[in-house]
């Protein structure tokens, strides 16, 4: 039996969301911010049925999903500032649409694929995709070998295995001349050693999460033999 959703109160979340997003370098207007409270309603409704999160609390997921994802958004924007051409990204193991569903929401001027194997996690996409009219979004069901695909200007992903194995997966589709942004908690030394040659770490961005007392970094990434600004 799939256990009852508590009452979601819409105005809360949305004040709630706004105080943390006021303290991030994120623009965004009131559209925006109702479609990215609308976002954490259906999640929260959608999780009991499909285990889309470990995460119950709402406030906590708007500071663990929505937030965290937001804060790549400034990231995005300075990479084009410095020339980066920009207009298609990939989000690589979505899940349950973060952060490609947060940045389509704040970055309407871009087009995202978000792409997971898991089709159960896809299918509440696909209905937050159609509430809030995102047509700037597509869905990929694939696992990274299988996908057949133009190449992305830019990848980001919330980092799910080391970065050797994430580098391995996302670099073939990743354009000659474009970014892989991988979000991680911290990364190790460990890990730089082990990226493969073919790569190269551009620059490593500490990421500020309101309220949030962990480590998060932006580690960009491009082709070995790819151009610099």
């Amino acid at each position: 039996m799939v256990a009852r959703v508590a009452p979601f109160d819409f105005d809360a979340c949305n004040q709630y969301l706004e105080e943390l997003l006021a303290q991030t370098a994120v623009s965004y207007d009131a559209e925006q911010l109702n479609q990215l409270t609308t976002l954490i309603e259906m999640l929260n409704t959608w999780n009991g049925a499909l285990n889309l999160t470990a995460i119950k609390d709402v406030r906590q997921m708007v500071l663990l999903h929505v937030v965290d994802s937001a804060v790549l958004v400034p990231v995005l924007r300075a990479l084009m500032q410095q020339g980066q051409n920009i207009k298609t990204v990939a989000d690589v193991g979505t899940g349950a649409g973060f952060p490609g569903l947060v940045l389509a929401i704040l970055c309407p001027d871009l087009h995202f694929t978000l792409i997971d194997s898991v089709g159960k996690k896809l299918s509440f996409v696909r209905q937050v995709v159609a509430k809030l009219n995102l047509s700037n979004v597509e869905l990929i069901n694939k696992r990274c070998e299988e996908i057949k695909h133009e190449p992305f200007d830019c990848i980001v992903s919330r980092a799910f295995a080391p970065l050797e194995r994430m580098v391995g997966w996302c670099l073939p589709l990743l354009a000659s001349e474009g970014r892989f942004v991988a979000m991680k908690a911290n990364l190790e030394a460990d890990e730089i050693q082990a990226v493969p040659i073919t790569v190269t770490i551009e620059s490593v961005v500490e990421l500020q999460v309101p309220t949030l007392d962990a480590k998060r970094q932006a580690v960009i990434l491009r082709h070995a033999e790819a151009k610099t600004e």
